[in-house]
């Protein structure tokens, strides 16, 4: 159920038949990167020697009957009662690889149908018939009891609660395709206005007030979108098409009465044709029957109008659009038990949850065996269900170049401004092979470069590690020890560390092989592009390249190198201890001399960028400004973190001499600042004023939930996406961990729990973001090893989620009838594969499309998402 008057049904049309790679009987290099036939069965060629195949998914080939699904009048009486509207959300939830008709490779869709079928009056309980129309479906029956029927619009944990958890809340929310009032529903209008919470009989053991969290017309301030208030398209609404355009006087014309009035907020799309999947909204003024001046554009207006482009009434809203409501159970302490539901009578029940003791040790391990899952250059070996061959181990059939380029100079890096392309290519490379002990790491994502910004992942376990009772810190993850698989001796006498440690130690001792002689350290390893479709990381054909050293990279090492140390040492292993310390003393040397002296450290990248004019306007002094103020906050970083462990003076001073320059607490400079805090004998004031800034900045995340529809722990100075509202990111985790340790305060474990909780089903779409954590879990995230496989993605990745439509408007994905959502054309059943109603008409958090295409959405990184859902999780379990 939806309402008390609105069944929920959800139809699906059949998901894609997985292929799989096969190797042929002799290579095929003529056909690599072509489909070719298999026996029969449609191949692409793959791999570094063209001798694999994958086999072609195979597609749908039955669809919904849309039409007919939409057609109120014709579907029978259901409990005395009438289908007065139906209300249609299709979305995808599948997606494969298969040959198009010009040879070239598709992705395509499969789609599930969110039916709403709107009644004359609330639904009795009881045993119903719902007879489809035409009979295009066999006649469905079912039971509805408000004590066993799950009710789509209660929005509640699929994880549990652990015991002593003081955050239990679940929402009440449903935005109604089409309805009235732009799909808002009030639930005050059913007179809703208590739940209950049952056990497994069926008994209430807890009762409660459902009260109104935020109206759809509520600002959201904070949200991280250009407005706190958000402009949809009216879904409903016809596409009016535009005659003209007058890009300088912002003048309208439509080729029919458009029927907008001054005031009204309207929607303009396809401005630039089929392939242009944006939207600029704004305000109508000097409305005439076929025209309007369009004020104040939230986006650019083309030169040029394409004949697609349209205009549609639009409405403004927050991200939930629709009326969300609280459920909250925080006073409900059971001990243990389950399956409990949240009940709301007359209308049914939510997912079944557990309450006990171990429950966040359970998140933390799904999350830790999402990093196991992401290692690079070891066989992955299906001891959590997933396998994968060795993949980046260099030998005969594999080699790494080394570059010119910097990480910190490429796109991979915040502030680079070097494709990342070039660092292979031939001004950049060079012709010396790397060492064939540069393998290791986590794989970023569904993509496969390791890069410094993964040391955080280590960072983040440290942490947790150290602020779990002593207790809590042997805990096993069934993780690999490191004398298993990396073969220093001086590894042999560690198989006794917690597995924490070793997965810290996994990571860390990738780079630290990176190191070069004068203990510079490379920012990582990548492929010459992005990995081609269908192709496996063991099976890479591109060149792979090394980056050439930098000090911002030095500088990060060096600080989680020391940290680890230092825990290594109070654990009593004196040589893994050792081997960290000097790694990171000769690594703090090496930026030193390139802080110093930026000219002679990159004399052959400034060359080469010079050159190539990749620097831009301002040339190398402009560059080299910027680098050096990014590298200034890193070097504070690093001493702290060698103050910490060697307690020297130098580290000490320069600490302190960049906090009184700069007392921000972002990421980095967080650590920082704790390292200094937490190190006996810093100076008392310094260690005051830190210790307020940890609380100032939590205060800011968690008095910003109040204003949010779902609270979760997103910054609000944060702009949305990448993450941004959905998975925890590095610095609002440690931030929070840290402020907690420091005051106790119970509102930033709320916020905590309530953070994690929103990943795992306590949104707005009923989904959780987490790959083995929920009764409903997304399939298909962005990666590529599982896709090109053809298999179920592995456990433990945890999603960015919800990102804006125009931020996703990817030309790719939602255009012509050959992408796979298309939203033009007719040919290879593209009216299938389209999202209803229109992207643009779906409130932001109804805005979740689960294809890997979409990226801002579907992508993870090990440091971003995965890494900081298991130090939340592991810092969670110790407050048990």
């Amino acid at each position: 159920m939806a309402a008390p008057d609105i069944i929920a049904v959800e139809l699906r049309d059949p998901s894609f038949v997985r292929g799989r790679i096969v190797t042929l009987p002799e290579p095929m290099p003529q056909m690599r990167g072509r489909w070719t036939a298999v026996d029969g069965v449609p191949g692409l060629v793959i791999g570094p020697k063209a001798d694999h195949v994958r086999l072609s998914d195979t597609p749908p080939g039955t669809f919904l009957d849309r039409a007919s699904v939409d057609a109120a009048g014709l579907y029978g009486t259901i409990g005395g009662r009438r289908v007065i509207s139906v209300h249609r959300k299709s979305m995808p939830y599948d997606s494969g690889l298969y040959p198009g008709p010009n040879g070239d490779t598709r992705t395509g869709a499969a789609f599930k149908h969110q039916i709403y079928l709107k009644l004359d009056g609330p639904l009795p309980q009881g045993t119903h018939v719902i007879r489809w129309p035409n009979g295009m479906l066999a006649d469905r029956s079912f039971t509805f009891d408000d004590r066993t029927t799950r009710a789509v619009a209660i929005r509640s944990t699929q994880l549990g609660h652990a015991t002593k958890d003081t955050a239990k809340a679940g929402f009440l929310a449903l935005w109604l395709p089409g309805g009235k009032d732009d799909g808002a529903v009030d639930f005050r209008d059913y007179g809703t206005t208590a739940f209950d919470i049952i056990d497994p009989e069926g008994k209430t053991v807890f009762a409660g007030t459902i009260n109104l969290r935020k109206n759809p017309g509520d600002a959201e301030p904070g949200n991280g979108l250009p407005k706190p208030l958000i402009d949809y398209t009216t879904a409903t609404a016809p596409r009016i098409a535009i005659r003209s355009l007058d890009t300088n006087a912002r003048r309208v014309t439509t080729v029919a009465p458009h029927g907008l009035t001054d005031g009204q907020r309207v929607g303009l799309e396809r401005l630039g044709g089929e392939q242009d999947p944006s939207a600029v909204f704004g305000t109508v003024s000097e409305s005439t029957a076929n025209a309007f001046t369009l004020d104040d554009p939230n986006g650019r207006l083309p030169a040029t109008l394409s004949p697609q482009a349209t205009a549609t009434p639009a409405y403004s809203a927050n991200r939930a659009g629709t009326f969300v409501f609280e459920l909250d159970y925080s006073a409900w302490m059971p001990q243990s038990g389950g399956p409990f539901r949240l009940r709301v009578p007359g209308l049914g029940v939510s997912d079944p949850f557990q309450v006990e003791p171990d429950i966040w040790l359970s998140a933390a391990r799904v999350s830790m065996t999402g990093l196991y899952h992401q290692r690079s250059g070891i066989e992955i070996d299906g001891r959590f269900g997933y396998s994968r061959p060795v993949a980046f181990r260099p030998g005969p059939d594999m080699s790494i170049v080394e570059s010119r380029l910097p990480l910190t100079w490429s796109s991979n890096f915040d502030t680079g401004f070097i494709a990342f392309e070039e660092g292979v290519k031939p001004r950049w490379r060079t012709e010396r092979k790397a060492s064939d002990s540069y393998w290791g790491g986590y794989m970023d994502a569904g993509d496969w470069d390791r890069r410094i910004q993964h040391v955080e992942v280590a960072a983040l376990l440290l942490e947790a590690f150290e602020a779990l009772p002593e207790a809590q810190r042997g805990t096993s993850f069934d993780l690999p020890k490191s004398s298993a698989l990396l073969t220093n001796p001086t590894y042999r006498d560690t198989d006794d560390l917690p597995d924490l440690l070793h997965e810290a130690i996994w990571v860390m001792d990738f780079f630290r092989r990176l190191q070069t002689d004068d203990g510079g350290i490379r920012g990582g390893i990548e492929s010459a592009a992005h990995p081609m479709l269908g192709e496996p990381s063991y099976l890479e054909r591109q060149e792979v390249y090394a980056y050439a050293p930098d000090h911002i990279s030095t500088y990060k090492y060096a600080a989680v190198a020391a940290k680890l140390a230092r825990i290594l040492k109070t654990r009593g292993k004196a040589g893994a201890a050792m081997l960290f310390e000097d790694s990171a003393r000769a690594a703090w040397a090496a930026a030193e001399r390139g802080f110093a002296d930026p000219d002679t450290y990159y004399r052959d990248a400034i060359v080469v960028a010079t050159e190539t004019g990749a620097f831009g306007p301002g040339g190398w002094p402009a560059r080299r400004e910027q680098l050096q103020g990014i590298a200034r906050e890193y070097r504070g970083a690093a001493a702290a973190a060698l103050y910490r462990l060697l307690g020297s003076t130098e580290h000490r001073d320069i600490f302190e001499a960049s906090w009184r320059d700069d007392q921000g607490l972002f990421a980095h400079k967080g650590d920082a600042a704790w390292d200094y805090l937490k190190t006996a004998g810093s100076d008392a004031g310094i260690g005051e004023e830190i210790a307020a800034r940890f609380a100032a900045e939590a205060a800011i995340i968690t008095d910003a939930q109040q204003h949010a529809a779902y609270p979760n722990m997103k910054h609000p100075y944060a702009p949305a996406g990448w993450g941004e509202g959905g998975a925890p990111d590095y610095n609002q985790t440690q931030t929070l961990i840290r402020a907690h340790l420091l005051s106790g305060d119970p509102q930033i474990l709320q916020v905590m729990e309530q953070g994690f909780q929103a990943m795992v089903g306590v949104n707005q779409v009923g989904l959780s973001f987490v790959t083995g954590i929920g009764a409903r879990q997304i399939l298909h995230p962005l990666h590529e090893d599982h896709r090109a496989m053809g298999v179920a993605a592995p456990s433990g990745i945890t999603i960015f989620g919800f990102a804006s439509q125009n931020a996703t408007a990817y030309s790719w994905v939602f255009g012509p009838a050959w992408s796979p959502l298309a939203e033009s054309g007719t040919t290879e059943n593209a009216p299938q594969r389209r999202i209803e109603p229109p992207r643009f008409s779906l409130p932001y958090h109804e805005y979740l499309v689960e294809h890997p295409a979409v990226i801002m959405q579907q992508e993870y990184t090990v440091h971003q998402s995965i890494g900081t859902m298991a130090a939340l999780a592991l810092y969670l379990h110790g407050r048990q």
